[in-house]
């Protein structure tokens, strides 16, 4: 009987049985709207969580955040692999490949929900292992963000591989930042990432040690991390003195940064300061608004953001939503709006009541932990989502989603903090783990229970998000009043691996039990080999590039499509009908897939087709193909050739243009198969004025710097143009020196060479940022170049140049008849009163 109705049910089956379909239709989230830049829908579909509420800009909000997160990862190097930026442009004062440490928690923090362990170990691991990183540059909370990590993936053996690291980090701030004395830390607003804040204005020189909030509580929950890192490690000695230093620093906090007169916590000085400041008194305890009843600012929540507050303490949290403190319109305030030194400024950055998403992400992650964490009474869940709100709200310009670094609180402008080419799309704040951690309330934890208990407003009748990867399995929860919205019964429904663990009537904070499955970070990876950022090589070249459009924006590791800032190789005005973009890696390697991701706008588009050929000895021949995906170029997303593996010392692709248009690539990437050895190259570049290692040959000098080190910023291999670079050259004299009409660069050769090229990349001022940096810098009026021929400095014959007439934040390419030289000058013919300047030079 029983084999009987099996064969019934497998017949039933056979006819009706399937997988239960998605909860949100992936294709519709897609198609909804029309702001994408990055269209790689198969990478969102692998790679994030999925969600739906009734309130439209969340939901638009939450994929407009993870898509800006692809506009900041960075491919820097095959030793470092992925990082993130916080501005897109990698502006000087950023470390290796435009990383920044100030955002780095808010960054690790949104990047633990996604399902990419490669990206996830990368950003982790970069900030120690990478020279240049500058991991302290900023306060931060690095070891308590990978704990957070931890907590997701639950990946025991990745986090006692990061107890180094984090014990590495600890080191440095107690060093440098803390004082035994008076068993605090300390550091200025500036590079707390509030860089005129009510406490710098108060003061001459705007420079202020502070003992914070904010850096204190970092510590604490970098402490605490360390402490169940270590525990895990098997190490508990260090994991008791770890929770004794955290417990230490937790009573030094209260004692001396909480003001019970203000109920808050408040900045400390660290010294004496005129106009009447005190050392070790608060905020407006001394100087010139001493016994004020003000100056509360927005870091006083920060210590809830690691749960280092009592639960006395949260009487704070009754400012949050009263107008007269911190709530705005778009808000909240920096600094609360009855203090004497309130302003919201026109311009960054002054963090004295300008909407600021930094802190925002900070009090509204705090809030969720009060709400999870204490017992209290001073606000409640419907606050969380009204800020929450608030915060969505304020992302948006001209009807689009958009953030940059600074809002008006009261009507939501960007203006003044939201500079063309520098502030686009920032990445200085979360909203992903808002949403997933805070709203959704699925509450990570490092054991086997998980507590989920959504924040969501109470008239919400359905929500729900998939795809949630947590401890090896995957997570959906669903609200569905009726069981009408997604036909999985009615209720507030978990599921872990398409199963139900719970469904109630209500929604409500449960447990749930999640059973770890092995969820590993760790393991042999591919690298990108085509990448270059300041080294010898790969070498990348072309057979034709727009002047504004150069070949090393292909190669910089940075992907995303639109045209400010810009990041892109087109063969715009080129006048063949086929080009092609080679990558030259110095030394045989072993490539298995290419990417190419193309650009699709105006006259440029993706090419009619095109053919990828492998460099073995002298001979350019096509690669066998096993697959490509898309079958056929698409623009704005990964176009990905695999083959099998094969050596070579170099790739070529070859583009027919599509009619009436041209082509272009954000970026080429030539990946080797997992775990593959990386050879050194041995090989010597085309470019003869390169010298990223600071060797003998090839040398500069000038007739403006002398010193050649100030002048290798010319040869070293890193390009770009933006304006906050700091890797340029310019012929500014120190002030009250005259200029000369003309200057030179000149580079030296160890021994004659043939050339016919010079490539000068031009740097200078946008008539946008006129009034900004080195606004006297300009395209010059003409560009020459001379060899020298026997002692003696002759023209070069017949040059060709383009474009004709120079032009900055291009490449100007002057080709000559062949000569054989021992150096060759530039001359920068000065369009006066303006100089010139430049970012790199190449000779060929």
């Amino acid at each position: 009987m029983s084999r009987f109705i099996f064969i019934i049910v497998a017949l039933i089956c056979l006819t009706g049985c399937h997988e239960a379909p998605p909860l949100i239709d992936k294709n519709q989230v897609f198609d909804r709207y029309d702001w994408w830049d990055n269209r790689d829908w198969d990478w969102y579909s692998e790679n994030i969580p999925f969600i739906e509420t009734p309130d439209d800009e969340i939901n638009e909000v939450y994929y407009y955040r993870w898509e800006v997160m692809t506009k900041h990862l960075t491919y820097g190097s095959p030793e470092t692999g992925y990082t993130f930026t916080e501005f897109i442009d990698r502006p000087f004062w950023s470390g290796t490949y435009g990383g920044i440490a100030c955002p780095l928690g808010h960054q690790l923090s949104e990047v633990r929900w996604l399902k990419n362990p490669r990206i996830i170990d990368d950003f982790s691991r970069y900030w120690i292992d990478t020279e240049g990183a500058r991991p302290r540059n900023y306060s931060n909370w690095y070891g308590a963000a990978l704990w957070q990590i931890y907590e997701v993936w639950g990946d025991d053996a990745w986090i006692i591989s990061m107890l180094p690291y984090m014990e590495e980090q600890m080191a440095g701030w107690v060093n440098e930042h803390f004082d035994p004395d008076h068993r605090l830390f300390f550091r200025t607003g500036h590079d707390d990432g509030m860089e005129v804040n009510i406490n710098s204005r108060q003061t001459e020189d705007g420079v202020v040690e502070g003992y914070r909030p904010t850096l204190n509580a970092y510590m604490f929950g970098d402490l605490t991390a360390l402490s169940r890192a270590a525990e895990m490690a098997g190490q508990p000695e260090k994991a008791a003195e770890y929770a004794q230093r955290a417990a230490a620093l937790k009573t030094r906090v209260i004692e001396e940064l909480w003001d019970e007169r203000r109920q808050f916590f408040l900045h400390q000085w660290v010294d004496d300061h005129a106009p009447g400041i005190k050392a070790k008194t608060l905020t407006y305890e001394t100087g010139p608004f001493a016994g004020d009843e003000h100056g509360r600012e927005l870091i006083g929540y920060v210590p809830w953001q690691f749960n280092l507050p009592n639960s006395e303490h949260s009487v704070a949290w009754k400012f949050l939503m009263d107008p007269d403190y911190f709530y705005a319109p778009y808000g909240p305030t920096t600094a609360e709006q009855n203090d004497p030194q309130f302003f919201v400024s026109r311009n960054c950055c002054v963090w004295s009541g300008q909407s600021w998403p930094y802190a925002t992400t900070q009090t509204l992650v705090a809030l969720a932990n009060l709400l999870n964490n204490y017992k209290q009474n001073e606000i409640d869940a419907g606050a969380y989502a009204t800020m929450l709100h608030t915060y969505t709200r304020t992302q948006y310009k001209n009807g689009r989603p958009y953030i940059a670094e600074s809002a008006n609180p009261f009507d939501g402008s960007w203006s003044g903090s939201d500079l063309p080419n520098h502030s686009e799309h920032y990445l200085h704040s979360g909203y992903v783990d808002l949403i997933l951690g805070g709203l959704f309330g699925i509450r990570a934890s490092a054991g086997d229970s998980l507590r989920i208990n959504p924040l969501v407003p109470e008239d919400w009748r359905y929500f729900a998000v998939e795809g949630v990867s947590y401890h090896g399995r995957d997570l959906a929860l669903i609200w569905d009043l009726d069981g009408t919205r997604y036909g999985r019964g009615a209720g507030f429904t978990v599921f872990i691996d398409d199963k139900v663990v719970l469904n109630r009537s209500t929604v409500e904070s449960s447990i749930v039990h999640v059973k770890s499955r092995k969820a590993a970070l760790t393991f042999e990876r591919p690298h990108n080999l085509a990448v270059n950022n300041g080294r010898r090589f790969p070498e990348i070249t072309a057979s034709y590039s727009h002047p504004s459009t150069p070949p090393f924006y292909a190669n910089d590791g940075s992907i995303w499509y639109h045209d400010v800032p810009i990041n892109r190789w087109t063969t715009l005005d080129s006048p063949n009908a086929t080009d092609w973009i080679s990558i030259d890696f110095g030394v045989e390697q072993t490539i298995s897939e290419v990417k190419l991701y193309f650009i699709d706008d105006d006259l440029i588009a993706p090419p009619a087709s095109y053919v990828v050929e492998a460099l073995r000895g002298e001979r350019w021949t096509a690669i066998n193909e096993i697959k490509r995906h898309p079958e056929r170029s698409t623009g704005h997303r990964a176009n990905t050739i695999s083959f099998d593996a094969l050596d070579t010392e170099g790739l070529r692709v070859l583009f027919k243009h599509a009619d009436n248009r041209f082509t272009g690539l954000s970026e080429i990437e030539a990946w080797t198969p997992a775990g593959t050895q990386i050879n050194l190259p041995i090989g010597q570049p085309r470019n003869l004025a390169l010298n990223p290692d600071g060797a003998s040959f090839p040398r500069l000098s000038s007739s403006v710097a002398p010193d050649p080190n100030k002048l290798g910023v010319l040869i070293d291999g890193s390009f770009g143009f933006t304006t906050y670079q700091a890797n340029r050259w310019t012929a500014l004299r120190p002030e009250g020196e005259t200029p000369d009409s003309e200057d030179w660069i000149q580079i030296d050769f160890d021994a004659p060479r043939i050339v016919s090229q010079v490539d000068v990349y031009l740097w200078g001022d946008s008539p946008r940022y006129l009034g900004r940096i080195d606004s006297t810098v300009s395209a010059p009026r003409a560009l020459r170049i001379a060899a020298l021929r026997h002692g003696k400095w002759v023209p070069v014959d017949h040059v060709v140049q383009l474009p004709e007439s120079p032009q900055t934040m291009a490449r100007n390419t002057l080709r000559f008849d062949a000569i054989e030289t021992i150096a060759i000058r530039v001359y920068f013919k000065h369009n006066l009163p303006s100089l010139s300047g430049a970012t790199e030079i190449q000779i060929w």
